[in-house]
């Protein structure tokens, strides 16, 4: 720190999404900006801004190192996307802007898997309240119902602890091979090791799969009825779910509750393909996760407790809430200029009561790309067409690299269908187009203005 540094602010930014996002290309392309900077390509704050004395540190105790380099290296010579993330990661740095005079900013970027969003509702709930809760989505979705019929067959019957959970097991399979996201315990779909479950029958994926911290340590949702009639079954999954929540789902939580801001990322082009069921599913899913979270602070005594830590406090004691909250629409150079406005109006249209309900939380909407891939052509006829390298044929089969070639993006509704089904919308991947040299971060759009709303 520079003798005229005379304290820290710690910013920590915690990056939430579903499955497929793009939380790690988010990262990736971020930390490439940061860490070699160019005011005229990101501008971080303002365009003089200047980034200086970059450091990465150790992340904390507990938490895996985020795979910068390895991620990157993926893009440029793998020629794909990073793979999923697997477990919780945080990358820390340390460096000096030239728009604070006095204080330079230590950064630590929280990375959460997407699967691990499904189990916010536990916390602050019992084993009872869970179940309840469980039960009553199943019982009012039509889409769940039908994935969950075995279960629902099961808990009507008399049954053993054996036959539930197998129960239990083959309806969450359903619900993973029709893309429905809400699937707790999420180590089901994704377990303590960071393994995911890859496509197969729903009895194959029964018979490997956990429903817990693994196979003695299983539990599903009963109803009242079960709970009443045997209770030693209530007991040991109670005792199960208990132990759950506070090795998995607590550590999860309280990580992202110690955040400064939040990135929620909410990837439009996917809800649009996948259907109305998963727009309620992704929504749903997002209340749950704020209603744990309770992000904001007093609106009056809030800030002037920040603002007074940040003075004659050293950082590590100084309190930690969410206040900045960050809305993003990913993918954006799937969609074609013509439609960017309505990306992130249907964005703010899908959440922004979630966060305008908060007392004491700044909170903004942005459509982001991290790594732009496809270069724009006019409407045509009123079609959207695109250029870039397609990942993918007519039938989801992976394609080689190869050259670039036209396609067609669909037009974006000015407003959320009241129906649509899976396949009514159509944004078609492309490979990454990552600049090869590592101090050459990727071309972006709008990752200079998130940043510069989270980091302050």
């Amino acid at each position: 720190m520079s003798l005229l540094r005379v304290k820290t602010t710690e910013c920590r930014v915690g990056v939430v999404g579903l499955y497929n996002s793009g939380k790690t290309v988010l990262l990736t392309s971020l930390i490439n900006h940061l860490q070699d900077h160019d005011s005229d390509r990101f501008a971080l704050g303002g365009r003089d801004t200047r980034i200086r004395k970059f450091t990465m540190l150790p992340q904390e105790d507990g938490w895996d190192a985020f795979n910068y380099a390895g991620c990157r290296d993926a893009l440029v010579h793998g020629g794909r996307w990073p793979g999923k993330t697997r477990d919780r990661s945080q990358f820390t740095c340390r460096f000096e802007r030239s728009d604070w005079t006095f204080s330079d900013c230590l950064l630590k970027l929280y990375d959460l898997p997407g699967e691990r969003v499904a189990d916010a509702a536990m916390l602050g709930r019992d084993f009872a309240s869970w179940s309840e809760h469980i039960l009553a989505l199943i019982a009012n979705d039509a889409a769940y119902r039908n994935c969950c019929e075995p279960f629902l067959n099961r808990i009507a019957e008399t049954a053993t602890e054996a036959d539930l959970l197998k129960a239990y097991k083959v309806s969450l399979a359903n619900l993973i091979l029709n893309f429905k996201p809400l699937v707790s315990p999420s180590t089901f779909l994704l377990d303590v090791k960071g393994q995911p479950a890859k496509p197969d029958s729903p009895e194959a994926l029964a018979a490997t799969r956990h429903l817990g911290l693994g196979p003695d340590a299983e539990f599903c949702p009963l109803p009242a009825n079960l709970r009443a009639t045997n209770p030693e079954m209530h007991a040991r999954f109670a005792a199960r779910y208990d132990d759950y929540v506070e090795r998995v789902v607590r550590p999860t939580v309280l990580a992202l509750k110690s955040c400064t801001s939040l990135i929620v990322l909410i990837d439009v082009t996917m809800l649009l393909a996948g259907g109305v069921g998963m727009y309620d599913d992704n929504k749903l899913i997002l209340r749950d996760l704020l209603d744990v979270l309770a992000p904001g602070e007093h609106p009056v005594f809030g800030p002037l407790a920040r603002g007074l830590s940040k003075v004659f406090l050293p950082h590590q004691l100084r309190p930690n809430w969410i206040t900045r909250l960050a809305f993003a629409a990913p993918k954006m150079d799937l969609v074609h200029p013509a439609d960017r406005d309505r990306m992130l109006a249907l964005m703010k249209r899908m959440v922004e009561k979630y966060a305008d309900n908060r007392d004491g939380l700044k909170y903004q909407f942005f459509n982001c790309s991290s790594v732009v891939s496809t270069k724009v052509l006019p409407v045509e006829n009123g079609k959207r067409m695109l250029v870039g390298v397609p990942l993918r044929d007519g039938e989801g089969r992976k394609l080689p690299p190869g050259p670039e070639q036209r396609f067609e993006v669909s037009a974006l509704p000015d407003d959320w269908p009241t129906d649509w089904r899976p396949g009514a919308f159509a944004f078609p991947e492309v490979y990454p187009q990552m600049p090869t040299r590592k101090d050459y971060p990727p071309e972006q759009v709008n990752v200079e203005k998130l940043a510069s709303f989270v980091i302050e």
